[in-house]
């Protein structure tokens, strides 16, 4: 989900990284959550907000520029209609839009148009100029997808969550439920036990191997949590191949019947925790790295010129942003970042603090520079 529309943003910024065109990018992020009351409005709070944010744009850019979108074709190729150009593509998607999710993200330019609906809750942003993508990368980065198994005597449960830190950031992927193969009982007392183990030994099996084959079909997930039975769930961890068994965060006492928000509430604070904790670790090893001379960078100039080099596998910086020596350059560093294929990892709390000692960035390389 969150993972297509890093896809869709990887192309967009490949258009953009264009350094003979390097065109001015509007964008925009609305909250339409149409459950917020202000959103309930004969005219919702988001449009009024665009409205205004249009309008102190505009007060910037060239009055005649600013007249012409009425008018223009966005098949005009002039630089003098690009702002033209790109209000008109806006005002055409608004044109039919409903909102469906909590937050619209925009990025506009004269020629092109990426649109998609986060299920959180950003705050309402708008700028012209280079693309402001450091909000929507954390989405991604921190609303991850989470697999909880539920276990009972003859049934399994697997419910898909994505989940982010607030409890309302909440969207069920999937819900379904595994029935035991075979319970049939036998005739006489004395083989009951030894058929009941038998069957109990075929299901942890068979559970085994369909959450196998669900990351199979569906790498995006994240983090596993075992729970309901605890005896099933520890039996079932050990059936399971190791790189599945790596992502098992933790066995909870999670009921078998527990609706998905009761299910979330409750694992919540334990994939905060596990996403804090890999954040720790993944700093303090970067920062060893990079001060034994090994494949990783520290520091704005030294990150800097590893991502030139496209020679960044993993860029790692604090969030929220607050020191002074990225602002007004962190969203050139990610544009550039995401054009060279790096992954980036947002990192919080303790993990936030070392990095923010160390320089403020960090990346891990391909190679030594």
């Amino acid at each position: 989900m969150l993972h297509e529309a890093e896809h869709l943003l990887k192309e967009f910024v490949a258009y953009v990284q264009d350094a003979e065109k390097r065109p001015n990018v509007l964008s925009l992020y609305l909250v339409v959550d149409p459950a917020e009351p202000a959103n309930q409005a004969d005219t919702p709070a988001w449009q009024i907000y665009l409205r205004n944010a249009l309008t102190e744009i505009e007060n910037q850019l060239d009055p005649e520029q600013v007249k012409q979108w009425k008018t223009v074709r966005l098949s005009d190729t002039s630089e003098k209609t690009e702002w033209a150009r790109t209000r008109l593509r806006l005002e055409n998607y608004l044109d039919s839009y409903r909102p469906q999710g909590k937050t619209l993200v925009l990025f506009v330019s004269a020629d092109q148009l990426l649109a998609y609906e986060l299920p959180v809750r950003l705050r309402n942003h708008a700028h012209y100029g280079w693309m402001q993508i450091k909000d929507f990368l954390y989405a991604i980065d921190e609303y991850e997808q989470h697999l909880v198994v539920l276990f009972a005597q003859d049934r399994a449960r697997a419910v898909s969550l994505f989940l982010g830190t607030s409890a309302s950031d909440l969207t069920v992927n999937l819900d379904q439920t595994w029935q035991r193969k075979d319970s049939r009982k036998t005739a006489h007392a004395a083989q009951i036990a030894r058929r009941q183990d038998e069957l109990d030994r075929r299901f942890v099996r068979y559970i085994a191997d369909e959450i196998n084959h669900f990351f199979v079909e569906d790498q995006d997930v994240d983090r596993v949590v075992l729970g309901g039975n605890v005896q099933l769930a520890h039996a079932v961890r050990a059936f399971l191949h190791p790189s599945v068994a790596r992502k098992v965060i933790s066995i909870a006492k999670i009921p078998f019947e527990a609706p998905p928000h009761e299910i979330a509430d409750q694992i919540r604070a334990i994939a905060y925790a596990a996403e804090r904790d890999h954040e720790l670790v993944l700093v303090q090893d970067t920062i060893s790295m990079a001060k034994a001379g090994k494949r990783a960078a520290l520091g704005l100039s030294d990150v800097n010129q590893a991502l030139e080099m496209y020679a960044v596998s993993l860029l790692i910086l604090p969030y929220p942003i607050e020191t002074p020596i990225l602002t007004g350059i962190v969203d050139e560093l990610l544009v550039k970042a995401l054009y060279s294929g790096s992954q980036i990892e947002f990192v919080r709390g303790e993990a936030a603090n070392l990095l923010l000692a160390e320089g403020g960035i960090a990346a891990q390389l391909y190679y030594t520079l």
